[in-house]
């Protein structure tokens, strides 16, 4: 897997050849595989890899590969279940892979799990030495940097007791502290691009972005900020194969469109608690319709982060209406409330009348709600009578190229006062027509 002759810097530091992995639902067709393997591998016997499945066995991961130049940083990006960390797993020789092969031209760390290979009865010092050696560092090399480890990772005196002391916090730092000392060729994380506090994790960054002079890095993660920020291309896995492979602001673009290609789920209980119970009121309106909608009326299911919303309301009044108000609460699908749309807000009053058509757009401008499913309600009250209330349509807002965080982006500016610079990002509702 590994090769230590890392002199011609042409060849790639890390290369990924048609690697795949196969798992099995049922324990006993895990037991038949080993079985073959086992008896092949001690016979001498059979063909390497696997020529067809059976049963209950599926793969996790399928003919992926790439290369890795030395200082370059590749995302691998996907759904729960796409096989990412069985992935980095293989490439971290913790499992064996059933297809393809791995070739690490230099050393490799993996940050899967930063506690593994400790010995909790040892203390810190002698857990440095552990640690090294299991990267492939000898005794002598490890002293001449051990004081180097344990100033990185500030433990000071407490280098020296038992790891069983240690909190979680302080473990985490002495084993980052060693993997950023030793500077493998290849670093695999696992979703942790630093630990412990604030401070202590600025400090990880910038050692590791003077890994990146070289060091190649494998990013397993689910931040899509931090792909962005890290990462020169990203792989997209879908269902153990790659999707995608390309520019990160792409992937994560492909990624959040896979996410809502999925069937449509049933809404959490949390979230439907949240956004409380549903109402109508079939003696005051009638024929009741609403959803998302372009610019034209028709409707909708998913918009880009860049177009404006609209959301489009029919009805028909079976009541005079005194006073009209159209309420919008919006969440995001962790059911988190992310703001609420309504005609009190904007001070817009509509008169309606027995035996009126309604038909009523409201409108968003442009990059507000971030990328994600949208949830939203739709309240009609005349006054403090509710008419009526009920789950709009989902809407999918797409991501574009325009990074966001959270869940709105407010509009805002930044002047530069000495050269007299500035850079700018920047709800109402509209009658279309009423038939009486």
């Amino acid at each position: 897997m590994s090769d230590p002759n890392v002199s011609d810097t042409a060849l790639p530091v890390l290369q990924v050849k048609s690697l795949g992995k196969l798992y099995s639902r049922r324990p006993k067709d895990t037991r038949k595989r080993m079985s073959k393997v086992a008896r092949n591998a001690f016979f001498n016997v059979g063909k390497a890899g696997v020529r067809e499945i059976h049963g209950g066995e599926f793969w996790a991961v399928q003919n992926v590969s790439f290369d890795l130049q030395r200082g370059e940083a590749i995302g691998i990006i996907g759904l729960n279940g796409s096989g990412k960390t069985s992935l980095l797993r293989m490439l971290a020789g913790q499992i064996l892979p059933d297809a393809g092969e791995v070739t690490i031209r230099g050393t490799s760390a993996a940050m899967i799990d930063l506690q593994a290979g400790f010995q909790q009865g040892a203390p810190g010092r002698e857990n440095i030495f552990l640690r090294a050696a299991a990267l492939g560092f000898g005794r002598k090399e490890t002293e001449q940097r051990v004081d180097e480890v344990i100033q990185f990772s500030e433990l000071g005196t407490a280098i020296d007791a038992p790891l069983e002391s240690y909190s979680s916090g302080m473990r985490m730092r002495l084993a980052f502290a060693v993997m950023a000392t030793v500077a493998p060729d290849v670093l695999l994380i696992d979703e942790v691009l630093a630990v412990g506090d604030f401070r202590f994790r600025q400090k990880c960054l910038a050692k590791m972005r003077e890994m990146r002079e070289r060091s190649a890095f494998v990013l397993v993660s689910h931040s899509m900020h931090d792909v962005a920020a890290f990462c020169d291309r990203v792989i997209v896995l879908h269902r153990g194969r790659v999707y995608f492979e390309g520019p990160p602001a792409e992937a994560i673009e492909i990624y959040e469109s896979l996410d809502q290609d999925l069937p449509a789920m049933d809404v959490p209980q949390q979230l439907a608690k949240a956004m409380g119970p549903v109402f109508e009121n079939p003696d005051a309106v009638a024929d009741v319709a609403h959803f998302w909608c372009d610019g034209d009326g028709n409707e909708i299911e998913d918009v880009k982060f860049t177009e404006p919303l609209r959301l489009r309301l029919k009805f028909r009044s079976l009541i005079d209406v005194r006073a009209l108000s159209i309420g919008i609460p919006v969440w995001s699908i962790n059911r988190h409330y992310v703001t609420g749309l309504s005609t009190q807000v904007t001070s817009d009053m509509f008169d309606v009348k027995a035996g009126d058509n309604v038909d009523i757009m409201m409108e968003v401008d442009a990059g507000f709600l971030n990328p994600g499913v949208v949830k939203s309600m739709l309240t009609v009250l005349d006054g403090p009578e509710f008419l009526y209330r009920k789950a709009n349509p989902d809407l999918v807002i797409r991501s574009t190229k325009h990074p966001t965080w959270g869940s709105v982006t407010v509009p805002h500016k930044f002047t530069r006062l000495d050269k007299g610079q500035t850079t700018t990002m920047s709800a109402h509702i509209i009658p279309l027509n009423r038939e009486a």
